[in-house]
């Protein structure tokens, strides 16, 4: 008995570890690429470990074989053009092997990995993709303030100063911040969807939250995640008018 309960605690642990490795994807991108780079690869092993030793089911769909046949187009492309001779094989020899093509299409199969392995998680309900819109949801937000901060005052919560037209908020010198809100923002919309969808304010709070994320990626002086923002927010007031009009020619 003994025994079995240490089992069951030993794979809550690991469950544990692979769900606050999963959920805290939008701190670390906060914080820096060498952490994203530990974190990532942490999510891997562990997520690998957890899946083999839960022997947890797989599930290959078309999407999934969509992202195999496209990583493999791009490294076979990649390889055979800067591999043939000419200008862009003469150029190979002075690279160093972080800045070779054929290793940086080579390394991009990671991200063929991390969407397989979140999806076999996912499917067997070892994370919950909620928490992890609520988890873009802080991040986000935290970031937005940090920004409407340092366009306020000048500087923001960690002092780092204001350049010019350009509020960078926790990210610093580092001129990324339009575009970690264009690509976590909208995670933060789908979790006002799926938290408060028989909420009466649901419409409220998800402009009040929008119209926060589009001040802040202005600010941020980014301009074509901005254009990109605008795009996806277009997309969503489209996809919610059909389902509201859906949702009364069922009625």
């Amino acid at each position: 008995m003994l025994k079995l309960k240490i089992i069951k605690n030993q794979k809550f642990s690991e469950i544990k570890l692979v769900e606050v490795l999963f959920y805290t994807f939008p701190l670390w991108f906060i914080l820096g690429n060498l952490v994203v780079s530990i974190n990532t690869l942490l999510f891997i092993i562990a997520s690998l470990f957890l899946i083999k030793k839960m022997k947890l089911t797989f599930r290959f769909n078309n999407l999934n074989w969509l992202l195999i046949i496209f990583f493999l187009y791009f490294f076979i492309s990649t390889t055979i053009q800067f591999l043939s001779p000419g200008i862009l094989n003469d150029r190979l020899e002075n690279l160093s092997l972080e800045d070779n093509p054929i290793f940086k299409s080579f390394v991009l199969v990671r991200f063929l990995v991390l969407v397989i392995i979140i999806d076999t998680l996912y499917f067997n309900k070892i994370i919950n993709l909620e928490k992890f819109f609520l988890s873009s949801l802080i991040c986000t937000s935290f970031v937005c303030s940090d920004i409407l901060l340092q366009y306020v005052t000048g500087f923001d919560i960690f002092g780092y100063k204001r350049e010019g037209a350009w509020n960078m908020g926790p990210f610093g010198d580092e001129w990324i911040a339009g575009s970690y809100l264009k690509n976590f923002s909208f995670f933060s919309f789908f979790y006002i969807f799926k938290a408060f969808k028989n909420k009466n304010f649901n419409t409220s709070l998800l402009i009040i939250v929008i119209t926060l994320h589009l001040t802040a990626i202005l600010l941020s002086g980014n301009k074509m995640p901005l254009l990109l923002f605008l795009f996806g927010c277009v997309l969503i007031i489209l996809l919610r008018s059909e389902e509201r009009r859906v949702g009364k020619e069922c009625r």
